[in-house]
């Protein structure tokens, strides 16, 4: 079976979603071995996010925060919207997140 490069909603090619669901799962798991997760990967990821956006037939826009949630965990979290003015009105189309071990 061949996998389809067509990207999703026309923004998001399906390999660039799986590169980024199995980057943060691996991150997960590492915040719950107790490894601190390093500014050089997450400026790396940045960086290849900022490379798909370029790259992507119709754009999209992406939102990266690194911040403590409700709770005062640190997390690391990227959103990816359809377009700069779906960023102020409407919910990302994916969402990815880690916790950040201390």
């Amino acid at each position: 079976m061949e996998k389809s490069v067509t990207p999703l909603n026309g923004i998001v090619e399906p390999d660039f979603l799986e590169y980024l669901d199995k980057t943060f799962k691996r991150w997960q798991q590492l915040a719950t071995q107790g490894v601190t997760l390093g500014s050089r990967e997450i400026a790396k990821l940045t960086d290849t996010v900022y490379g798909a956006k370029l790259n992507a037939r119709y754009g999209f826009e992406a939102v990266a925060r690194r911040e403590p949630d409700e709770e005062g965990q640190d997390r690391f979290t990227l959103m990816i919207y359809k377009n700069r003015e779906a960023v102020e009105n409407d919910p990302p189309l994916y969402h990815f997140t880690t916790p950040i071990h201390r």
